[in-house]
């Protein structure tokens, strides 16, 4: 958490995340299993997969834009320590992740965040259960 919004603590949060995770780089990890608040979004949507309650979470990650996550790990791997997105650009080794970890990404291309088309995308997956 940043405690206060000014340029400097910004700056060190995000630079914090780039050491910790490889945010917004290449080297982006995208599994995790710790739970990163109580109840946060990726918390609830893991637990929704691993329940069963759902069989997927259309997201979006830096790297690789609109992701369709099938496992509690990636999804919170890639939502668990990220707080917005507005825009990103593809990293070919995060797709390639993200990808052997059983998930989905919309776009190899452009890394566009669009998720309608992810829940399209994740439909013809043969998926049903399906949080956005």
């Amino acid at each position: 958490p940043v405690p206060e919004i000014t340029k400097d603590a910004v700056k060190a949060n995000i630079e914090a995340r780039i050491q910790s995770f490889g945010m917004c780089t290449p080297n982006r990890e995208v599994l995790d299993t710790r739970a990163f608040v109580g109840f946060g979004a990726s918390e609830l949507l893991s637990f929704g997969i691993h329940d069963g309650i759902l069989d997927a979470a259309v997201i979006a990650c830096d790297g690789a834009g609109t992701v369709i996550a099938t496992t509690p790990a990636l999804v919170q791997g890639i939502g668990g320590r990220m707080s917005g997105l507005v825009k990103t650009s593809p990293y070919p080794e995060v797709i390639d992740r993200i990808e052997k970890n059983g998930g989905f990404v919309l776009d190899h291309k452009s890394a566009r965040m669009d998720q309608a088309a992810g829940m399209v995308l994740a439909y013809e997956k043969g998926l049903k259960k399906i949080a956005v």
